[in-house]
């Protein structure tokens, strides 16, 4: 029999595993860009405040899984929330509640701390994430996202 995942904050020790997660996710999502190392994932995890809060799903010393958020503010919830920046599972364990065990914990975490809402985005070539995420009761509030990141912002940071 299989032991259950547990669900625990990541500290920076586990930025290597972390990596490897990430690697994983962008891969799945054709990224071809480099993503974090280690050392800058220990870095965003490590101090009083952290840039970035995981939540890491692992069985027998196996990392299988993660979700990384942050805090953000909404002015008309109005106060904090959390925004959750990446859930992912590794496909071997896929539909076997990892993902959902993810959002619960992240769910109490938000509750915990006071934050009123949890959002995340969902990739439109995701069907199955997002019928998931609305089995959970995550709604899709009619809003898409709109990003400019690198080169593109760049751009717009150097308009008149």
């Amino acid at each position: 029999m299989t032991s259950i995942p547990t669900i625990r904050p990541a500290t920076p020790d586990d930025a290597a595993p972390l990596a490897g997660l990430v690697a994983g996710l962008m891969a799945d999502e054709g990224k071809t860009n480099a993503g974090p190392t280690a050392g800058q994932l220990a870095q965003w995890l490590s101090g009083e405040t952290p840039m970035i809060e995981v939540l890491l799903a692992e069985r027998d010393g196996a990392a299988l899984g993660y979700l990384a958020f942050y805090r953000a503010f909404s002015l008309f919830r109005p106060g904090p929330v959390m925004l959750v920046e990446n859930v992912y599972v590794v496909p071997e364990t896929r539909g076997s509640g990892i993902g959902k065990r993810l959002l619960v914990a992240a769910a109490q975490t938000a509750l915990n701390r006071g934050w009123g809402r949890l959002e995340l985005n969902v990739a439109d070539g995701n069907p199955g994430a997002d019928a998931a995420y609305r089995a959970l009761g995550l709604s899709a509030p009619g809003e898409s996202v709109r990003r400019v990141e690198d080169a593109g912002l760049a751009t717009l940071a150097a308009r008149r």
